[in-house]
């Protein structure tokens, strides 16, 4: 794996040489692998079931639709993102029309899965943190190349991130803060109601934004090891 070439300036010292955690992508490997399950299970003839003829679909088809598209849906809610709901969709629909075709139906999910389940263990080796006496270089090789390099004079605050198999494994995301910005995205809850009136209907709606620590992995230490540990490493040169 290609590694940064850290140019050190004269007396300036590498403090942390880190890469995320091998779990630390966990949620990438259950989305892939629940993929996976779902077209070998398509392909194991487990989702055979018999429809009455009023149906416009196969009902090993209707079956992948829900399995595939409703989990995934949630998962993009979850994550606000619509991109896995929408691989879900064309990977349903690419089956769909497979099947139709004489084609084995379960190929696009057996073979993105097992894809992407290979792929993430390179995205993860592509990302690298280091911490120096007066600097913080994070970086991402995957594809493209991203790279941040954040001197330590301009973080105000380090959040430290454990997720529930962090606490076991010890691993977590460690996020500084800077005065401009880097570091926190938006919380955003909405609300509204309406009145309708004869043929008229007025609405009246809000919402309130909080600022939570949140950041892209390359713009924070993510998943790393010993998180605590790098928190105080950073902390200690803001104090000094």
């Amino acid at each position: 794996m290609p590694r940064l070439e850290m140019k050190l300036a004269r007396g300036e010292e590498l403090l942390v040489d880190a890469r995320p955690h091998p779990l630390a992508f966990v949620e990438l490997y259950l989305i892939y692998g629940y993929v996976l399950v779902v077209g070998l299970l398509l392909w194991s003839k487990v989702l055979s079931v018999q429809l009455p003829e009023i149906f416009p679909i196969e009902g090993e088809l209707l079956l992948l639709w829900l399995l595939l598209v409703v989990p995934l849906v949630i998962a993009s809610i979850i994550k606000i993102s619509w991109r896995w709901a929408f691989v879900s969709v064309l990977l349903a629909a690419i089956s769909t029309y497979m099947n139709y075709s004489g084609y084995p139906p379960w190929v696009p999910e057996v073979a993105f899965g097992l894809v992407g389940i290979l792929s993430v263990d390179f995205y993860r080796r592509g990302h690298r943190y280091y911490v120096t006496s007066r600097r913080i270089v994070m970086e991402k090789r995957f594809l493209s190349v991203r790279k941040r390099e954040l001197p330590i004079n301009k973080i105000n605050d380090v959040v430290v991130e454990i997720p529930p198999l962090g606490r076991i494994f010890n691993f977590g995301t460690v996020i500084p803060l800077t005065a401009s910005g880097l570091g926190v995205g938006e919380d955003l809850a909405l609300a509204g109601t309406s009145v309708k009136v004869n043929r008229f209907e007025v609405g009246v709606a809000g919402g309130r934004g909080v600022n939570v620590p949140r950041a892209r992995t390359f713009l924070a230490l993510h998943g790393i090891p010993d998180p605590d540990k790098v928190s105080g490493v950073i902390s200690s040169l803001i104090v000094g």
